[in-house]
């Protein structure tokens, strides 16, 4: 009987025992996997400073004595002076390193033009061109983040689509000796709106400043390639010109840029 009590005891101390043994042999449970806290769409907006860029150009004659035109005369300058740029886009994160957006910007600058004479006029001639240009830019742009370092995450990209280009219009004074004489002739030419491919290539670095909000700093280069620019002027077109006088060969257009992103959680 006492070999009995004493089994009965033993039994009762060692259950606890086999019911830990038993909790360790639980399964454990499994974290389940934390989803992405962003939707992945974006919105940027941002400001910049552009600057001064020069190209060349063309432009031809016309003759009211024979009713013919004259062949393709070059722009020694077509210059864009220093500016500013504003833009506003939208855009999606597909992947960690990986997103794209679609951005439209807009540029103003002054525009300052020469050239020699396309015939003499007498003197030393040569063309002084002055006007405006706005130029709108619509572009999908890809860009890969870098692996981040603390809130700063630096990237690269690629954009491709349409620029706008509309010209003032343009004063066009011969100098026969000496620009701003008020005998020289001075011509007003139409100035001309195209549509034209544009490219381009950025490279900056975001910070973040909140869960949602990044202050995005970069360079962008923007190419955009040639179309028209002006029509002849009042007195050739009662002569019986018509059509497009002058086209430029395109710009390229340097910009830093500073502006917010602002991801949808």
């Amino acid at each position: 009987m006492v070999r009995l009590v004493l089994a009965l005891m033993a039994s009762a101390t060692l259950l606890p025992s086999f019911a830990n043994a038993a909790d360790i042999l639980e399964p454990l449970p499994v974290a389940e996997p934390v989803p992405d806290d962003y939707s992945g769409w974006y919105i940027r907006a941002d400001a910049g400073y552009a600057f001064s860029s020069e190209t060349d150009g063309s432009f031809r004659s016309y003759d009211a004595h024979t009713n013919q035109y004259g062949d393709d005369f070059r722009y020694s300058s077509i210059k864009l002076d220093d500016s500013y740029s504003v833009g506003a886009g939208v855009g999606y994160r597909f992947a960690e390193h990986f997103r794209t957006d679609l951005a439209v910007d807009y540029y103003n600058f002054d525009v300052k033009g020469s050239s020699a004479c396309a015939y003499s006029y007498g003197g030393d001639c040569r063309f002084n061109d002055t006007s405006d240009a706005d130029i709108w830019t619509a572009m999908a742009n890809a860009y890969v983040d870098l692996p981040y370092f603390g809130p700063i995450t630096p990237y690269f990209g690629a954009g491709i689509g349409f620029a706008n280009v509309s010209y003032g219009d343009m004063k066009n004074e011969v100098c026969s000796n000496v620009c701003g004489d008020p005998k020289n002739y001075v011509g007003v030419h139409q100035g001309e709106d195209s549509w034209r491919f544009a490219t381009a290539l950025m490279a900056g670095a975001s910070i973040d400043l909140t869960h949602s909000l990044a202050l995005d700093v970069g360079y962008r280069y923007t190419r955009i390639y040639d179309g028209d620019a002006f029509e002849f002027d009042a007195t050739d077109k009662l002569a019986g010109a018509s059509g497009i006088q002058g086209k430029d060969n395109g710009f390229d257009l340097h910009t830093v840029r500073a502006g917010l992103r602002y991801s949808f959680f």
